[in-house]
């Protein structure tokens, strides 16, 4: 039998699309190859070749959905960076101090989420290098609200951290 023979057969069968079938078997189901085929009573071959067709083969999902996720995190970004004058006078500009120092790393995380705007898709490598800073201006964002509110002892808290990671570990560090 031809492929378009199964794909009438399987249409017939399930009374919708083969697209919607494919979808169903590949995306909610997340069936296998060898499961989908044998469920649709086709060879593998045909059943790869619909899910190829269709896009719905697991890396090419991954793809996809990797893809969404960066359109829509830039979409965030460039939402985020509407009424942002990047060439604004520092407040803290001559101060050695923990609300200079944040306002350095906010400013600094500004211009890393546009040049993660302007970068062209096809650069994977420089994409990533700028998620990583972005990641970690994030981190020691984070770090100084926790040191500000000193809701505990900081001490306390790291050994907590190196209590966790000893457990994690099954070893002392």
């Amino acid at each position: 039998m031809t492929n378009k023979e199964y794909k009438e057969l399987v249409e017939a069968k399930y009374g919708k699309s083969l697209k919607e079938v494919m979808y169903e078997l590949c995306v909610d189901r997340r069936l296998d190859k060898w499961d989908g085929a044998k469920i649709l009573d086709v060879p593998e071959k045909t059943f790869v070749a619909w899910r190829t067709q269709f896009r719905f083969g697991p890396d090419q999902l991954r793809y996809d959905q990797a893809v969404k996720m960066r359109i829509e995190r830039i979409n965030e970004y460039k939402k985020q960076l509407e009424n942002i004058n990047l060439r604004r006078k520092f407040t803290h500009n001559k101060d050695k101090s923990l609300k200079g120092f944040r306002e350095l790393i906010e400013r600094k995380m500004e211009l890393e989420k546009l040049r993660r705007t302007l970068l062209e898709e096809e650069d994977s490598l420089s994409d990533m290098s700028v998620l990583m800073r972005i990641g970690m201006l994030e981190g020691v964002l984070d770090y100084l609200d926790e040191y500000e509110k000193h809701e505990e002892n900081i001490e306390a808290r790291f050994l907590k951290e190196v209590e966790m990671m000893e457990l994690f570990l099954n070893r002392e560090v």
